[in-house]
């Protein structure tokens, strides 16, 4: 009482409507502190970091240098087509997680926009959606509503259950009555509700409610699905057969060399098939990656 007196509100009739843009300046509005999403350029380097592509462009500058210095001509076609393959995955990827972080936002503030709750104004019942909501409405929560601010029981002939389950992690549901425990908290559910509607005077809401106050020191970083962490491994061991092959067709062709001029080479020879089958063992390795995982997955 002592606390919708201070706030110039009768708990009989609730908010006046002419007080209204007065509470919410005063005491803020019912908006929750947004996710934070990333840019496209976070996103796109984010892509590049991949393995796969990691390995790709180191192979394909090396493919670069390698096919200049020994055919200036038409040597930088492997390596540029290499990185065309690389930007065409990595763009596409970043394109399409910016985009569903685009709609998910859009979703999020579609849903925020169609939920209504309902409120005592004028001694008259309305329902209004939720981000209008200010500190000292009485609200009317029923079973299976969700709490939309923190607020507080004021009547003594009312119980309720409700389950914070999604605050505190706590499955048991929770008594709540003027006498023992009268505080509803934003984002939990009224489970039961004894008697008639339950009546509470919000006093707190927004980014300073309980919820509010979680959301906004929430920063989750993306985890890889199982689905993208078995593709990870299954690319690591395809990366590793493609080395080991690599490694191995480089040291045929050296020993190769050898072989073939009575182990006795020139020098030039010995160039000329050292950047030989340094050319296959890169050929190998970007033959073995499949530079279209990122995208697929």
């Amino acid at each position: 009482k002592e606390i919708a007196l201070g706030l110039g509100v009768d708990l009989e009739t609730g908010v006046e409507h002419g007080n209204i843009e007065a509470l919410r300046e005063k005491y803020g509005d019912n908006t929750f502190p947004e996710s934070p999403i990333s840019s496209f350029l976070e996103i796109l380097i984010e892509a590049l970091s991949d393995t796969v592509l990691l390995i790709l462009i180191a192979a394909a500058t090396t493919s670069i240098i390698v096919g200049v210095a020994t055919e200036p001509e038409d040597g930088w076609i492997e390596g540029v087509a290499i990185f065309i393959a690389v930007g065409a995955v990595s763009t596409i990827s970043a394109g399409n997680d910016y985009s569903k972080q685009l709609q998910f936002k859009a979703l999020e503030a579609a849903s925020a926009k169609d939920e209504k709750c309902g409120v005592l104004r004028d001694d008259r019942k309305d329902f209004i959606p939720v981000n209008q909501i200010v500190v000292g409405d009485i609200l009317i929560l029923q079973a299976g509503d969700q709490i939309p601010a923190d607020c507080v029981i004021y009547d003594s002939t009312i119980t309720a259950k409700t389950n914070e389950a999604s605050l505190t992690g706590e499955a048991d549901d929770l008594a709540k009555s003027f006498d023992k425990d009268p505080f509803l908290l934003s984002s939990c559910h009224v489970v039961d509700v004894e008697g008639q509607d339950c009546k509470a005077m919000v006093i707190s809401v927004g980014r300073h409610s309980q919820w509010g106050k979680i959301k906004g020191n929430l920063v989750s970083d993306s985890v890889n699905t199982p689905l993208q962490d078995k593709l990870e491994t299954m690319t690591q061991q395809i990366g590793y057969i493609g080395m080991i092959a690599a490694a191995g067709t480089f040291l045929a062709i050296v020993i190769r060399i050898w072989a073939e001029h009575n182990g006795n080479p020139t020098e030039r020879q010995i160039v000329d098939g050292f950047v030989e089958a340094f050319i296959i063992a890169v050929t190998i390795v970007v033959v073995a990656i499949p530079e279209g995982l990122p995208l697929a997955v």
